[in-house]
């Protein structure tokens, strides 16, 4: 009678355990940036601590290149969830994607423009003429860009805009070979920590940016509001 007892809890347990993992939704979240960089740091914990797990989630994570590509793959349905600036939606729901932010992330804007103090940057204006980093054209951080320069009365034509990802604007600040950058607070204490001195203003004293925001498709909402609440 024991070991039927045993016996019958041993498979019970097997049939929990699989309908469990039966259970788990899977979902496909696109970073905007290389996932090991600090700002993605509390997704990387809560999969490692198994808080998606808990809530009923298989999570797989990917790159893209940057928050407009993450837009575009979320819309079409590469991506279940995205990650990029609260103003990405804003910006390319009006080029026919239909996508929502579904979560913010801080309670101000994240991008900086930043510049070399040496470099004789002072402030937008100064701009002109100018090497600027940006992660890519695909990326916020250039369209957040372009509002900072409209702010002056420049445009993308006024200045040199290199997109060449994180560690581009990281090394090429530190070499001097880029003047200034439109990115986030993470790369300007890089730079600073190998001894070069910065400026920086954030961008939302131009114009109301916003922070990081967690993107989804309308289709996503409306069929896997569970997922987006999750």
């Amino acid at each position: 009678m024991k070991r039927f007892v045993l016996s019958s809890l041993a498979a019970a347990a097997l049939a929990l355990s699989a309908g469990l993992a039966a259970a788990q939704e899977k979902v496909t979240y696109l970073f905007p940036a290389p996932d090991f960089l600090p700002a993605f740091a509390p997704f990387q914990l809560a999969q490692s601590k198994g808080y998606f797990a808990d809530a009923g989630l298989e999570v797989a994570f990917q790159v893209g290149k940057g928050g407009a590509d993450v837009a575009t793959q979320v819309a079409v349905g590469n991506a279940d969830l995205g990650g990029g600036i609260g103003d990405t939606p804003i910006i390319v729901r009006a080029n026919g994607l239909d996508i929502r932010g579904v979560g913010l992330l801080g309670g101000r804007g994240l991008t900086q423009l930043a510049w070399r103090a040496d470099s004789g940057i002072t402030g937008p204006a100064d701009l002109k003429g100018k090497s600027v980093g940006v992660l890519s054209f695909q990326d916020t951080t250039y369209y957040n860009l372009l509002g900072v320069l409209a702010s002056a009365g420049l445009s993308k034509d006024d200045v040199d805009i290199q997109a060449v990802g994180p560690g581009g604007i990281i090394q090429l600040s530190i070499a001097g070979n880029l003047q200034a950058m439109s990115g986030v607070p993470e790369w300007i204490a890089a730079i600073q920590g190998a001894g070069v001195e910065m400026g920086q203003m954030p961008v939302d004293e131009v114009f109301p940016a916003m922070a990081q925001a967690i993107i989804a498709s309308d289709k996503t909402i409306a069929e896997r509001p569970e997922v987006v609440r999750g």
